[in-house]
Formats: structure tokens, sequence, C-alpha cells
């Protein structure tokens, strides 16, 4: 008995038709162990998403989704995400010029989005400034206050107006233009805190308090700041974009940064 089971397995091991065979088995196993793991899909629609839901209805119809309303509207997101995972699965979005036009701008302005958010960071916005503070010079930056004079306090000058106006951080070009050039040549020999003697301007004479001049240099973080924000989320954008670019074919890559550029 123990010999003939010997002699049929060993036939059983050379016969090419019983390793097919046993393949198939294999493979059959494997593909129904896959398929009932996977083979249900789920859609998830949260509290949150049926808030928005309502409101959506509201914003639109001027008023809030009765129940029958809102199941309906629910039902169609819910019917619309099983035929967008349909349509996905069988490869249906490739080669739609339309379909990956919209993708694209859809990645756009979520990476945008993402970059603005990370900008409010500010540990993540102090690193992005110390890595490129260089870009962030200024000229020299003036802040002051000054005050017209009147006939009589031109006659009888106090040595503190009443009253007087102030800027803060204002360049020099800028200063000139306000209160004309000779008031450069006062701020950058007046004490700090001391109101200048009369100046004479093509505005009237005027008496100055220099508060702070501040020389060409490079801004500081909290001056900076505004500026970092803006470069920091344009960076992270055209960064991700052209990741993005070096992941598509050629011609899709060349129409994604045409769509960047315009």
């Amino acid at each position: 008995m123990l010999k003939t089971s010997l002699y049929w397995l060993k036939k059983l091991i050379k016969d090419p038709f019983s390793h097919f065979l046993i393949a198939g088995a294999i493979l059959f196993l494997c593909y129904s162990l896959y398929h009932s793991g996977s083979s249900i899909n789920e859609v998830i629609i949260t509290p949150s998403q049926i808030i928005q839901q309502q409101r959506d209805d509201k914003t639109y119809f001027g008023s809030s989704p009765s129940k029958e309303m809102l199941n309906k509207d629910i039902n169609q997101v819910v019917l619309q995400r099983i035929l967008s995972s349909e349509a996905i699965k069988l490869g249906l979005e490739k080669g739609d010029p339309n379909l990956n036009a919209m993708l694209m701008q859809r990645f756009i302005s979520y990476t945008t989005q993402i970059a603005k958010i990370n900008a409010t960071n500010t540990t993540l916005l102090h690193h992005y400034y110390l890595a490129h503070r260089q870009n962030y010079h200024h000229p020299d930056l003036y802040s002051l206050c000054y005050h017209f004079l009147s006939p009589q306090e031109q006659t009888h000058p106090s040595q503190a107006p009443a009253s007087h106006q102030c800027l803060s951080d204002i360049t020099q070009q800028d200063l000139q233009a306000k209160l004309g050039p000779s008031i450069i040549t006062t701020l950058n020999t007046l004490a700090p805190n001391k109101w200048s003697k009369l100046i004479n301007t093509p505005f009237g004479p005027l008496t100055v308090r220099l508060i702070q001049h501040q020389k060409a240099g490079i801004l500081s973080f909290n001056q900076a700041k505004p500026l970092l924000a803006q470069d920091y989320t344009h960076d992270a954008v055209n960064k991700k974009n052209r990741r993005r670019n070096k992941e598509l074919p050629y011609s899709a890559a060349n129409s994604f940064r045409h769509r960047c550029h315009n």
C-alpha cells in the first residue's frame, strides 16, 4: 500500500499537467482571499459633511432642506462616490483632457491652500526666514514726529509742540516727497527724542523729533513677516508643481506648466 502511494505521488510530482492544476488552485485561492476582503466598498458620510450639505442647500434655496430633500442629496453624494470609484477602477479617467485639466486646477488650488495654512505657522515661517533672510533688504528707515508751526509759534518757539503727527518706518524717498529734502539733513544730525529748530520746507515751516533711524540692512523677522508668508506660499506651490511635472508624461507636463504660468 505504501509503495503504491509513493508510486502515484512520484508520478504526480513529475507530471506537468499536475503542476498546472496545483498552480491554478493556488492562484484561485489567492484571488478569492484578496477579493473577499476588498469587495466591499464603504462610503462614509460624516456628521460634519451632513451639516455642510444643509448649509449649502440653505444658501442655494434660501431655506433649510426637509428631511426628504436632505436624504436625497446625501444619496446623490453616495451614488456619485460609488460611480466615481468604479470609473477609476476601470481607468475611465485616463486620456480625458477635460478631466485632467480639472484635476490640475484642483491640485494647484489644494497646494495653494495648504501652503497658506503652513504660512501661518510662526515656527515654520521663521525657518524660511533664516534660510532666505538675505532676500529681505530694506533702505534707510525713519520713525519721527513733526509739527507745522503757526506764525505765533515761529515767533515764540517752545520746547515741545502741543500737538504733532508721527510716521513709522518711512523711507528716505517717501519722507522727502512728504516733507521736503531738508528734513533728511536735519534728521541725520538730530539727537533722538529732541525737537529740532524751525525747518523751512516747501509745505511750510515745521519742527521734527527723531524717534529712530534704522540704517539700510536686512529686515527683522517681524518686519518681513507679511512678505515671508506670501513668498513661502509661492515657493511651496511651485515646488509641488515641479514635483508633479516630473510624474507627468511630457505632453501633459507641458500643458500643466502652461496653465501654471498663465
